[in-house]
């Protein structure tokens, strides 16, 4: 009795956390940037033709589940041709005086074959967060595109092996074999 509460308990908890995978196709909004490595970056623009997963964080307090689940997934699929991951740090709060300061060091702490697709985002936050369905603000939200650049699956929260193996296997299902 007690392991099918269990069992029922990591249901319901599993349900809530991928309660966004089930995600109609739909369009991203636009979001534009300069990576890291001084590239303009416009997506969903330069994702198209790949499946890509978006890794937005909200406060300097999220930098630790965005940058787990960004080298897990690196990791796994960064040299995947037909794949691309952008990590986007949200910044449009960040008063302006001190952007700067922020933007380097973050960068210091990018290694350079990352830099290309890391790209803060300077505006846009409040669309953003009603994009990610944004409620705890220190968490990690990510967002998945098919090839056409259609929003299919979000999900938010911070990194498991449970939740990243559901991740890993929508990546699959959708990368050319």
């Amino acid at each position: 009795m007690r392991n099918e509460f269990r069992a029922a308990q990591l249901y319901c908890l599993l349900a809530v956390f991928f309660s966004g995978w089930a995600y109609a196709q739909q369009p991203m909004p636009r979001i534009e940037g300069e990576s890291f490595a001084e590239q303009k970056v416009m997506l969903p623009d330069d994702a198209k033709g790949k499946v890509a997963v978006l890794v937005f964080g909200f406060t300097k307090a999220s930098k630790g589940p965005t940058s787990t689940w960004g080298e897990k997934i690196f990791s796994e699929f960064g040299n995947q041709a037909g794949f691309a991951l952008y990590q986007l740090p949200v910044l449009e709060d960040v008063p302006r005086f001190v952007r700067g300061m922020v933007i380097s060091g973050m960068k210091k702490g990018i290694k350079e074959n990352r830099r290309d697709h890391f790209v803060p985002i300077l505006q846009g936050e409040s669309e953003l967060k009603k994009l990610v369905s944004y409620k705890d603000p220190d968490e990690a939200y990510l967002v998945v595109l098919d090839p056409s650049g259609k929003i299919i699956r979000q999900m938010h929260g911070p990194f498991s092996d449970a939740a990243y193996e559901q991740l890993r296997k929508g990546i699959q299902t959708l990368l050319p074999h």
